[in-house]
C-alpha cells in the first residue's frame, strides 16, 4: 500500500466538508491490546486499525479508502503513516441494462468470506469468526480472511441479471500481489436464499514473475463457500479452495487446499460451534510456510453476538504446526463480549495447557470495535 500521510487525510477531510456529493465515514476503528509473557516479563502490545472512507454518488459512484494499521502502537519507531488502500468509480446500469462497470485500484473484493450476504443481499451474517488477530496473533503467522483477495488495477463487470438472489462479477486487473506486468482474471458468483447460500470463484494469473521457477503457464485458483441453515437450529459452513496452483511445479494434493468446515448447533441461549481449519501452502499469491498446519476449535457460546447485548463462553483450541518450535498446542480461552453505545468490547483470556509452561501460560486480549 502507498503511504499518503497527513496530506491525504487533510484532502479527504477537505473533500468531505466542501464536496456536497461526498460523505466521510470511518467504517473500521479497532484496537486490540494483547498481554503476554516473554522471557519472564509481562508485555503489552496494541494493534490498531482504522479506515477512512470518502464515498458519494449513485449513478457514477466513487469511493476512496485510506487506512492505518499497526501491530505494535507502543513502538516509537513503528510505521504510523496513513496508507492508501483502494479506490473505485462505478457506472451503474450501463447502457440502460442491469450491468455495473467499475474501474478500481488497490484492494477490492474478498472471495470466500460470506460477507457479501449481509452487505449486498441484506441477509444475516454467516461468516466464521475464526479469523484475524484474535486467533492468529503471532507476527510470523498468516492472518487468513477469505480464500482470495482482488488487489490491483483493473475493471469489474457485475450484474444480478435482474434477479434478487444472484450477483456475478468478472474482474480483469494487474495483480498487485505479483507485481507490474502480471495480470489476473477472476469470475465470481453468489446465490442467496433463506436457508442456502453459496459463493464461488475461478481465476488465473499470467504471466507471473520470472523469478518464480516453473510457472511458464501461470497460476490458477478456485474456491467455494457453502452455507446451509436447517431451520431447526443447525447450521453448516464450508470454505474450500485452492488459493494458488502452479500446474508446472506443484503436485495436485491436499497441501494446496484452504479448508474450513464449521458445523453450528444453536439453541435459545446456547450455541456449540466446531471449527476445523487446514492451512494452505499458498495464500495471497505467496508461500505461507504453514504447510500441514491445522486447527480444531470448539466454541461453547452463551448468547448470540449478532443479536444480544452481552455474549460469552469458552473456547478449546488444538493447533498442529509444522513450523513453530511448539508443534502442538492446547489452549482453553474464556471470553466475553458486550455492546455499549457505539462500541463492541471483547475480552479473552488464553490459557495454554500444553505444552506446560507456567511462566508463559496466560495470554489476554482486550479489544474495542467502534461503530459509526
Amino acid at each position: 500500500m502507498r503511504k499518503v500521510g497527513i496530506i491525504a487525510l487533510a484532502f479527504i477531510l477537505f473533500g468531505s466538508v466542501y464536496g456536497s456529493a461526498a460523505d466521510l465515514a470511518v467504517p473500521t476503528l479497532e484496537l486490540i491490546t494483547r498481554g503476554y509473557m516473554s522471557g519472564g516479563d509481562f508485555l503489552l502490545g496494541t494493534r490498531g486499525s482504522v479506515d477512512f472512507l470518502v464515498a458519494g454518488g449513485y449513478k457514477f459512484g466513487g469511493r476512496v479508502l485510506l487506512g492505518f494499521e499497526s501491530n505494535n502502537l507502543e513502538d516509537p519507531e513503528g510505521d504510523k503513516n496513513l496508507d492508501f488502500k483502494g479506490a473505485y468509480v462505478v457506472m451503474r446500469n450501463l447502457f440502460g441494462i442491469p450491468l455495473d462497470l467499475t474501474y478500481f485500484t488497490g484492494e477490492n473484493d474478498v472471495f470466500g468470506t460470506g460477507a457479501i450476504f449481509p452487505s449486498y443481499f441484506g441477509a444475516k451474517p454467516i461468516a466464521s469468526r475464526f479469523s484475524g488477530y484474535l486467533y492468529f496473533p503471532e507476527e510470523d503467522q498468516v492472518r487468513y480472511d477469505g480464500i482470495h483477495t482482488v488487489s490491483g488495477t483493473g475493471l469489474k463487470i457485475a450484474s444480478g441479471f435482474g434477479s434478487t438472489v444472484n450477483l456475478s462479477s468478472l474482474y480483469i486487473y494487474q495483480d498487485s500481489y505479483l507485481g507490474t506486468g502480471s495480470y489476473s482474471l477472476d469470475l465470481f458468483t453468489a446465490f442467496n436464499t433463506e436457508f442456502f447460500k453459496t459463493e464461488g470463484f475461478i481465476g488465473a494469473s499470467y504471466p507471473v514473475p520470472e523469478e518464480i521457477a516453473g510457472a511458464k503457464y501461470g497460476f490458477y485458483r478456485a474456491g467455494l463457500l457453502l452455507f446451509y441453515d436447517t431451520g431447526q437450529g443447525g447450521e453448516f459452513l464450508t470454505q474450500i479452495g485452492i488459493p494458488r496452483w502452479n500446474p508446472m511445479a506443484d503436485s495436485f494434493g491436499i497441501d494446496l487446499f484452504y479448508f474450513l468446515f464449521e458445523p453450528r448447533v444453536r439453541f435459545d441461549f446456547f450455541s456449540l460451534i466446531l471449527t476445523l481449519f487446514w492451512h494452505p501452502e499458498y495464500y495471497l499469491q505467496e508461500e505461507t510456510n504453514e504447510l500441514g498446519s491445522a486447527d480444531i476449535n470448539a466454541n461453547f457460546q452463551f448468547g448470540n453476538p449478532d443479536t444480544s447485548i452481552m455474549s460469552g463462553g469458552i473456547e478449546a483450541k488444538l493447533s498442529l504446526s509444522t513450523t513453530a518450535v511448539e508443534q502442538f498446542r492446547a489452549v482453553v480461552a474464556p471470553y466475553f463480549s458486550t455492546i455499549t453505545s457505539g462500541a463492541i468490547w471483547d475480552f479473552k483470556m488464553n490459557t495454554q495447557l500444553f505444552p506446560w509452561n507456567l511462566k508463559e501460560m496466560f495470554e489476554m486480549f482486550v479489544g474495542v470495535r467502534a461503530e459509526f
